[in-house]
C-alpha cells in the first residue's frame, strides 16, 4: 500500500498495449488533447477571454491582466485516495469505434492509462453593448 504523496508519484503504472481500430472526431479545441496509449500525466490548459461584441466591427484591445480570474490560483489538487487493491490486465486494451462530437477547453479523451490529470481553465466571457439612447 502506498503511504505518502511522493511514493504514489513515483509508483509505475502497469502498462498495456492500446488498439483502437477508429477514432471520429468532429471538434478538437482551446488547449484540449486525446490521447491513445497510456500517459504518466496529463496537464491540459487553456486561459480563455471571450468577447461578444454588439454594432461594428472595429477592434479593442482586452488584456488578461485586466480581469481578475486570469491571476487567481487554483486550490491545490485533493490527496489521492489510498485503496489497497491487485488488478492483473491479461489483455490489451481493445476498442473498436468511437465518435466524438467534440473535445474543449482543457478537456481531455483518453483511451489507455493516465497516472495524474491536472486539467486547469480560466474563461472570462462577457458582452460588450452599445449605450442605449433615451
Amino acid at each position: 500500500m502506498l503511504k505518502t504523496m511522493k511514493e504514489a508519484e513515483t509508483a509505475k503504472m502497469l502498462k498495456r498495449m492500446v488498439y483502437v481500430d477508429e477514432i471520429e472526431t468532429k471538434s478538437l479545441t482551446i488547449g484540449s488533447v486525446i490521447e491513445i496509449g497510456d500517459v504518466h500525466r496529463a496537464a491540459p490548459y487553456s486561459r480563455i477571454l471571450a468577447v461578444q461584441k454588439e454594432g461594428g466591427v472595429e477592434s479593442d484591445i482586452y488584456d488578461f491582466d485586466d480581469y481578475s480570474i486570469f491571476s487567481m490560483k487554483s486550490s491545490p489538487p485533493l490527496p489521492p485516495v489510498q485503496v489497497e487493491s491487485f488488478h492483473y490486465h491479461h489483455r490489451a486494451i481493445q476498442v473498436d469505434q468511437v465518435r466524438v462530437l467534440g473535445v474543449s477547453t482543457a478537456g481531455t479523451f483518453q483511451v489507455g492509462g493516465v497516472d495524474h490529470v491536472d486539467a486547469l481553465n480560466y474563461t472570462k466571457h462577457f458582452r460588450d453593448l452599445q449605450d442605449e439612447e433615451q
